[in-house]
Order: structure tokens, then sequence, then C-alpha cells
């Protein structure tokens, strides 16, 4: 929760959407690992980021993403590949690509997988840390 943002849910907002079980909110929690896993989709709707790390654990163990078309997340989603990009402040564009796995569930498993790919190759530490120490290395010579 974050009360300070203008833009933010408030909480008695917030206790609505969890009594009518519109959505579970866990709170903070330790374990995101244990929620991602018992996801099927991952939907992260931002209006700014750097390249989002939550987006990426999610796609490191295969999981579809839907996500703004934003700096930052458009570079950890292929729209219609690993998942969807959907345009900032678009709540009827973002429920259809939720829509989407509903109606054609075969997504989930599809994306998800090439999900899991793109994390391999674009984000693994073993790909990424050569490259920034080269990146660092030459900056200083």
């Amino acid at each position: 929760m974050d009360e300070e943002n203008p833009g933010g849910i408030k909480r008695n907002q917030l206790q609505v959407l969890v009594d009518d079980g519109t959505i579970i909110y866990p709170g903070f929690v330790n374990d995101v690992h244990r929620w991602l896993r018992s996801s099927d989709v991952f939907v992260l709707p931002s209006y700014r980021e750097g390249i989002p790390r939550s987006t990426q654990e999610a796609m490191a163990i295969g999981r579809a993403v839907i996500t703004t078309d934003v700096p930052g997340c458009r570079e950890t989603v292929a729209d219609g590949d690993n998942g969807f990009l959907v345009p900032k402040w678009d709540v009827e564009a973002l429920g259809k690509a939720m829509e989407s796995f509903i109606l054609e569930p075969s997504l989930v498993h599809t994306m998800g997988e090439r999900s899991y790919q793109i994390a391999k190759e674009r984000f693994d530490e073993k790909n990424i840390t050569p490259l920034l120490v080269k990146y660092i290395v030459g900056r200083h010579l």
C-alpha cells in the first residue's frame, strides 16, 4: 500500500475488493516464488518502470505475462509471443488481454514456454554478467 500516492488505491477501496472476492490480497509476502508458482499468468499494469524484476522472475518460471506498453515493461514482453502488451491506462485492453487466456487456455502454456526461453536468452545472469563487466570495464578505460 502506498497511501501517500494520490493515484494509489486507498485501504478501504482495497478492502471492498477483497471482501467481495474480486481479488486476493496477501499483503507483503516473503515467498514470492510460491505466489508466482500458484499463478497461470503474471499481470503487471505499470505506468513506469525500469526493466521490472517481477516480470523477469515470472518469465523465469515459465509464466505468460501481461504488462503495459511502457519503457522497461516492453523490453520483457514480445506482444503475442510470450504475453500481451496493453496501452497504459487502458483498463478495457487489460481486461481483453486477460480474457484471451480464458478463451484460449492453450496460450497460458505456449506463451509461458516462450517466456522461459526469453528469460534464459536475455536475462540469465550467466549471459548478462559478462556483458555488464565488458560494458563497465570499457567505460573505465
